[in-house]
């Protein structure tokens, strides 16, 4: 199968597209590119179009960073998005600076583009041109999405003006007035582009009109323009526009939810997922591919993993009543119930089918981590050997992988990728159908408009994939439950590792979930600590140390740093290297001043 998108923009078309050419009366050589005779047929075109591809970065976009930023499955270094997320950082912190700036080069590149493209009118089919133009504005919305979600106003550029113009030293534009624009061009840029692309073709990883419809409807759903991503979500549907894309499943409840984000499943192979509207497609078959390395991270066999799941994300499964695990009794991981091998089993015991879908619960029989929390004293026992996991390990002495939290993530890993390093070419998936669905479901709870019907067809399409209990709204209401609660929980569950839980958070106003808010209650400070498994949950409690914390009820404390102040902490503070080169940016956003 060929590579369907050249992500990596050749050296010799940056080179023209992105400088300027200050001597004009001089006639351009005929046997070379340059930026004069660029623009002369549909490949030029295309490699120009490829190259604002940049903008999507792959892996990095919506796992590392967004992730990283959120609490759901902390880095095990306090470094990078992880520091940004726990608000442990200044002003001068290099990786807001460093985001910020390619931010704006990945713009200049799409601003570039949308100015020249219509010199290859004549040449190239107009449709096709138009087609190639939508996809930028696809691009050029998505890198305004993530700088608005992070710094509010910034500066709204749409031009690639050159050095020295002094409209690149404007004061900041507001953030509601670019996601006008934002809105605007996204549904523009759907007109022009192909209603969907199949997967498993060559051009399964370009942007799709329907693509452009569910980012639509994520600018509008972060920004609480309700109406427009309720309208946007129902292209999507059955009876939209944009209709045909739908909820990967073969039948396989216990399965499919899993496959989506395997080999199995992947779209840019599989001609049966219809779910993936937008995927990253990793360059798997040239002879200079581009690959990640997510499954051994998730699961890394010699070191400590990277993403560390924690005790809130694990408990925000229900259990298979439709009940939380503070109300169900049906719930044994409250130290009551003790499986012969290990405690642990008993949080993996009732619950939601998407749990064991994304973490490695005992019994796991795919285990490439080699040795787990029980040694290798007993050959029978010896995960490394058997590839059975059982316990979470903690002794980090490099003969397996070693847990912070003591959960391992199984959404998103390849288990032939784990004892490989950087082989994994799996596709990571931006937008999916699941998405649209969940984005529906909000934005009508939010006019006031959910009722049963919209529930079963949101949040019971997902449900009934992996054979959950549905969710029926008298029986929240019998049962106490508040469903505001209940559809961020659902939110939380399905797009678990898949990039949205800061932003829902942001969007809910609900940042006391990462880190610890002195102007909050007890309860909810308590929320922004983040934590792991009992202590008695462990194989061997004796390996932790005199220095690891645990709470009054025997919870492991990960990580009890983090904080967040509102509303300082909603929007991250400017980079202070851009303040030095513009002061017009100041002042600052609220509370970094």
């Amino acid at each position: 199968m060929k590579k369907n998108i050249t992500y990596i923009f050749i050296f010799v078309f940056s080179a023209i597209l992105f400088s300027c050419n200050d001597d004009f009366l001089e006639k351009a050589p005929l046997d070379e590119l340059t930026d004069a005779n660029f623009w002369e047929s549909e490949l030029q075109v295309k490699n120009a179009a490829n190259g604002c591809y940049w903008t999507l970065i792959g892996k990095d976009m919506m796992i590392n960073i967004s992730e990283g930023l959120s609490d759901n499955a902390l880095w095990y270094t306090l470094s990078g998005w992880r520091q940004v997320g726990s608000g442990l950082y200044g002003s001068d912190f290099s990786t807001l600076d460093s985001r910020y700036k390619d931010a704006y080069k990945q713009l200049r590149r799409c601003n570039y583009f949308l100015a020249n493209y219509k010199r290859a009118e004549g040449v190239v089919d107009t449709k096709k041109l138009d087609q190639y133009a939508g996809e930028v504005r696809f691009l050029r919305a998505f890198i305004y999405y993530y700088l608005t979600c992070f710094w509010g106003d910034v500066p709204f550029i749409t031009e690639p003006l050159p050095p020295g113009d002094d409209r690149l030293f404007d004061a900041r534009t507001s953030r509601s007035e670019i996601v006008d624009f934002m809105l605007e061009e996204l549904d523009a840029a759907a007109k022009t582009l192909p209603r969907y692309i199949e997967p498993a073709t060559t051009s399964f990883g370009r942007i799709s009109g329907a693509a452009a419809k569910a980012m639509e409807s994520r600018v509008a759903l972060q920004n609480e323009r309700w109406t427009v991503a309720k309208a946007a979500c129902e292209a999507l549907m059955p009876g939209g526009e944009y209709a045909y894309h739908e909820l990967y499943t073969t039948g396989r409840p216990n399965q499919d939810y899993f496959d989506l984000f395997t080999f199995e499943g992947r779209a840019s192979r599989k001609a049966n997922n219809k779910e993936a509207i937008l995927s990253y497609v990793y360059n798997f078959d040239l002879p200079s591919p581009t690959r990640h390395n997510l499954s051994r991270e998730l699961q890394v066999p010699d070191q400590i993993i990277r993403f560390n799941a924690t005790k809130s994300m694990v408990d925000s499964y229900l259990c298979t009543d439709g009940l939380p695990i503070e109300k169900s009794k049906l719930y044994k991981g409250d130290g009551t119930y003790t499986p012969a091998y290990s405690a642990y089993d008993s949080v993996f015991v009732n619950r939601d089918p998407r749990l064991k879908q994304s973490f490695v619960y005992p019994g796991y029989d795919k285990w490439y981590g080699k040795v787990d929390g029980r040694g290798t004293t007993n050959a029978a026992e010896d995960a490394s050997k058997t590839n059975v996991f059982r316990s979470p390990k903690f002794n980090n002495d490099g003969k397996g992988a070693v847990t912070y939290t003591g959960y391992y993530i199984r959404k998103y890993c390849e288990p032939s990728k784990v004892p490989l390093y950087n082989q994994d070419d799996n596709d990571i998936i931006f937008i999916r159908y699941g998405e649209v669905l969940l984005n529906y479901a909000e934005a009508m709870f939010n006019l006031s408009s959910l009722d049963q019907d919209v529930i079963d067809k949101t949040i019971n399409k997902l449900r009934d994939r992996v054979g959950m209990k549905k969710m029926i709204l008298t029986e929240l209401q019998s049962n106490g439950l508040d469903l505001k609660t209940e559809l961020q929980r659902e939110r939380r569950v399905e797009l678990f590792m898949e990039g949205h839980r800061w932003y829902d958070l942001m969007r809910w106003k609900q940042g006391y979930e990462l880190g610890v808010d002195k102007s909050e209650t007890p309860e909810r400070q308590e929320k922004g600590i983040m934590k792991g498994i009992r202590k008695d949950y462990a194989y061997d409690p004796a390996v932790f140390t005199a220095t690891t914390k645990f709470d009054d009820k025997g919870f492991l404390i990960f990580d009890d740093s983090r904080v967040f102040s509102s509303p300082k902490n909603y929007l991250f503070s400017l980079p202070y290297r851009q303040m030095e080169l513009n002061p017009n940016l100041k002042p600052n956003n609220p509370g970094w001043e």
